[in-house]
Parts: C-alpha cells; structure tokens; sequence
C-alpha cells in the first residue's frame, strides 16, 4: 500500500513538472496594443471680408480680402483687415470649391479655364496666393460661379457640372485633382420637358457612398433667369460617375419641394446638402407659402434615391433656409432668415439655429444664455464645422458708427452645446465667409 502510495506520488511529481515545462514553453501573452492617439489636423481659417455691403455671387465689387489665421480663439489678437490680407477683388471670386489646403475654381479674372491655389503664410504671417496649377477649358466652358461640383473615386477626381447654350443642355466635365487635367467631359442625356425652355444655372451635384452614385438636383424653368419657383419644376437625376449615364430622373411633386436652395450657383459657398452617420441625405429647399418662398429640409433615406414625403426637418419656417451642416448625434446648424425682418441681401434678419433631425426642433444658437445676433450676408458662409467644434460668425454690418459692431466668431461644442466666444475681427467690413483650411 505505501509502495502504491509512492507510484502514485511520483506520478503526480512527474505530470506537475511536465505541465510546468509546458506552459513555461508557451509564447508569453501579447500584451494589448494602446489605443490610438487621435491627433487634430492642424487648421488654418480663412477668413473673407467685404467692403461696404456683403459680397456673394457677385453682388459686391466694393473690396473683397481674406486673412489666413492658425486660430480663432479669444486668446488671439484681434484679426485686422485694413491695409492686411490679401486683396482678391479682380482676380478671385468669394465662391470656390475646397479640399485640403487648396482652392478650385474659375477665376474673375478672364483665364478661359480652372484654376488651383492656396494661401500660404510665411514666417512674419504675411498671407499670399500660391498658384498651383492653371488648365484652359477643352470643349465644354464655365463660366465664373455658375457651377456646381462633386468629388469621386476617393476625392481624386472632380465632376464640375453646368450649362451651357442658354441653359438648354447641361454639360459635364471629369478633372484631375492634382493638376487640374480635364479627363473626360460631355452632355447629360437630359432634355427639356414640353412647355419648358432652360435649366437653372447650375443645379445641385452630390455624391453618395453607400450607392456610389451623384446625384443631380436641377430645375426646369419657364425661361432663363426666370426666378419664381412656383412655375419650375425640381428633377432629380441619379448617375454612374464612371460612364456619367443618367440612371434615373424623376420630377419631384410641388408639394415636396419646389427649389433646393442653391440652385443657380451650387455649393461653392454655401453648405444646402448634408449626410448623417447612417448616409442618409438631407437637401435643403423652398416652397411657396402664402406668396412667400419658405424653407424646407427634405431627406432621401440610405437606399432610397427620392425624398422622404412624410419628414421634414425645418416645419413652420420664419423665411428661406439657406445653409446646413451636421454636426453629429442628429443634430445640424442651420442659417436662416426672418422674412419679416427684411429679405434683401443686407438685411440684419438671417440667424443661426441648432436644427433636431429626429422631430425638427430647432433653437437659437445662444451665448450667455442671449441669441446670437441677426446678421446681414444672404450668400454668406460663416460657419465651418470641423474636430467636433463649429465655428460661427456674426456681425459687422455697418449700419452708422452708433450701431457698428466689430464681427465675432463663437465656437460650438458639438457634443456639450456649450458656446464660448472667439476671436474678433476689425469694424468697417462684412463678414462672409470662414473656411477651416488644412495647413499642410
């Protein structure tokens, strides 16, 4: 029995010890790999300023300057505008596209082509305009500001979209990012409807990633430079940005939407369409209510490639809606007017609101518990969103020197709502434009 005892004692020695060799044998537990660092990209805001009146869409040839600043928090100097800044009234136009540090468009100036460019700061923050490519046009011609755009094929590829013979065809051209090379242009498969004699100016363009496809938001109209909405009918064109063939264009009922806004001029200043997290499309608009042109906020949900007749996202409007972007969490930033307080593009009745997606509420941006203020600027683009913050410009309208205001960016915390107050600009100009700009 104690002999049996020591069989079994060894055993039980020997499969300890070999149990020991072979965890001792076995590659040690990886250790868990840190999270990633999330590192903001480093910023420049560009900073555009009007002389006597607000600019936009060529309604001012007074002076237009920007200033390229690192940033715009209160602890920076005010940022001064006379006699610094770049002066870009005859060469440059306010509308532009952009990506990165550069800026695409077609210039004031007669090129009879694109061009590319930044803002480059040196070492004493002088701002100057770097050219960084310069085409002419192949078959197809754009004029100044009246275009519309998308980028595909991960960004390296614009689409600019027009038109051209008095508005009665709608043509397209394919660019190269880096150097601006057209790659391929054309005509839309598109026809007038019977009773109608020409398109809007430029139309919205927009593309889609869940579905990979643009989307081409255009008017039929009466006549040319014809602006009443009620007598146009709004078409949405669904395309193959690789062979550009028009997949589908349905009409959309009146009763929907009458316009999208920016439908003679597109985005080259001013946000009108918008993707949440989940891809769906949010299209800023107008009707017609009692004489009036009104906003609206219409969706085509992931999937769907017309809006949704049941949502809207801007219900009893104060006046025309004229920009929006998502800030994230289903809320967007929306700029607007009062129509009851002036509808020129100078009057102090536009204002910004923080617009709910899921029931269309909507309040007042506030600091210190007060609403911003009502601002001049119709064609203005004051806000960017950018690193989870947005940044919103008010005033400087130049209304008599005992109601002059110096123009104040404010700063939107997308998740806490909470809004501190930024930096200010010189009196004596017209704030119309900020652009988060990368500075590499």
């Amino acid at each position: 029995m104690k002999e049996m005892k020591r069989i079994l004692l060894i055993l039980t020695v020997a499969m300890v010890s070999m149990m020991s060799m072979a965890v001792s044998c076995r590659e040690p537990e990886p250790e868990p790999e840190p999270e990633p660092v999330v590192v903001d990209k480093d910023y420049n805001f560009d900073l555009f300023v009007c002389a006597v009146k607000h600019g936009g869409m060529s309604k001012n040839k007074n002076g237009t300057y920007v200033r390229s600043v690192p940033d715009v928090t209160a602890d920076q100097p005010m940022v001064e505008f006379t006699g610094k800044g770049i002066d870009i009234t005859e060469d440059y136009t306010l509308e532009s596209i952009t990506r990165g540090k550069y800026y695409y468009q077609v210039p004031q100036r007669a090129t009879g082509g694109f061009v590319k460019f930044h803002i480059e700061r040196n070492a004493a923050g002088e701002e100057s305009i770097v050219e960084d490519a310069e085409v002419p046009f192949k078959n197809n011609v754009y004029s100044a500001r009246k275009y519309t755009h998308a980028w595909i094929n991960d960004s390296t590829t614009l689409v600019i979209v027009g038109t051209a013979d008095k508005a009665t065809k709608i043509i397209w051209s394919k660019l190269n990012e880096s150097n601006l090379a057209v790659q391929s242009e054309g005509t839309f498969d598109i026809s007038l409807p019977t009773g109608y004699n020409a398109f809007s100016t430029t139309g919205l363009l927009t593309y889609r990633k869940s579905d990979g496809k643009l989307y081409y938001f255009y008017l039929a109209k009466p006549a040319a430079g014809l602006s009443d909405a009620a007598t146009s009918v709004t078409y949405i064109a669904v395309i193959d940005p690789a062979t550009m063939k028009v997949e589908s264009n349905t009409a959309v009922p009146a009763e929907i939407m009458e316009e999208t806004a920016g439908s003679a001029y597109g985005e080259l200043m001013q946000n009108m369409i918008m993707y949440d997290e989940a891809d769906n499309m949010y299209v800023a608009g107008l009707q017609t209510i009692d004489g009036k042109e009104m906003g609206i906020l219409r969706r085509i949900p992931v999937g769907q490639k017309s809006f949704d007749p049941s949502w809207n996202g801007f219900p009893n409007p104060e006046g025309k809606l004229l920009t929006v972007q998502y800030l994230g969490n289903g809320k967007a930033l929306s700029y607007s007017r009062d129509e009851t307080l002036g509808t020129k593009i100078d009057s102090k009745s536009h204002f910004y609101s923080i617009v709910s997606l899921s029931n269309g509420a909507r309040e007042r941006v506030k600091f210190n518990g007060k609403d911003l203020q009502y601002c001049g600027g119709r064609f203005s683009q004051r806000s960017t969103v950018v690193n989870g913050k947005a940044y919103i410009g008010v005033g400087g309208e130049v209304e008599g020197a005992a109601e002059e205001t110096n123009p104040t960016i404010y700063i939107y915390d997308c998740k806490t709502g909470v809004v501190e107050k930024g930096v200010e600009l010189s009196k004596g100009f017209c704030f119309d434009i900020i652009r988060a700009m990368d500075a590499e």
